[in-house]
C-alpha cells in the first residue's frame, strides 16, 4: 500500500502562482502611478465652452492663485524667476508648452502679467486650463 502512494504524479498548484503574479502587478501599477509628478495646484478653474483636450509632450504648469501668488511647476515663484525658468526649459525642450492654471477669481492684471512674462521669455505656445462648460454657465 505504501508503494501506491509514491506512484502518484506531483500536483501543481496554480493559486499561489496567481496570487504572486497579481501582487507583483499591483505593486508595479502603484509604483508607476507614484512616479507621475503633477504640479497642478488646486485652484477654482473658470469654465470654458470652446476648450479641447490636448496631449502635450513637454509642459510647464504656471498657476495664478486668487491672491495673485504665482506657482511654477509646484514651487512658489516671482515673475522674474518665471522668465528665467521658461528660457532655461525652452533651451532644453524645443516643443515646450506652458499651461496657465489661473483661479477664476484671480485678478485680470495678475494673469496678464504672467502672459507678458511668458512672451518676454520667448514662449509662443501658451494654453489656458479650464473646466468644460456644461451649458449652464451664462455671461
Amino acid at each position: 500500500m505504501r508503494r501506491a502512494a509514491w506512484n502518484r504524479s506531483p500536483r501543481l498548484e496554480m493559486m499561489p502562482l496567481i496570487d504572486v503574479v497579481f501582487l507583483l502587478l499591483a505593486v508595479f501599477i502603484y509604483a508607476m502611478v507614484s512616479m507621475v509628478r503633477s504640479y497642478v495646484l488646486p485652484v477654482d478653474l473658470p469654465t470654458l465652452a470652446t476648450g479641447e483636450e490636448r496631449d502635450l509632450p513637454a509642459v510647464l504648469v504656471v498657476s495664478v492663485e486668487r491672491d495673485g501668488s504665482l506657482w511654477v511647476a509646484g514651487e512658489r515663484a516671482r515673475l522674474p524667476e518665471l522668465v528665467g525658468r521658461v528660457r532655461e526649459l525652452r533651451a532644453r525642450e524645443a516643443g515646450l508648452s506652458v499651461l496657465v492654471n489661473a483661479d477664476a477669481a484671480a485678478r485680470h492684471g495678475d494673469v496678464v502679467r504672467v502672459f507678458d512674462c511668458l512672451r518676454t521669455a520667448g514662449q509662443e505656445r501658451v494654453l489656458i486650463v479650464g473646466k468644460p462648460d456644461d451649458g449652464s454657465a451664462s455671461l
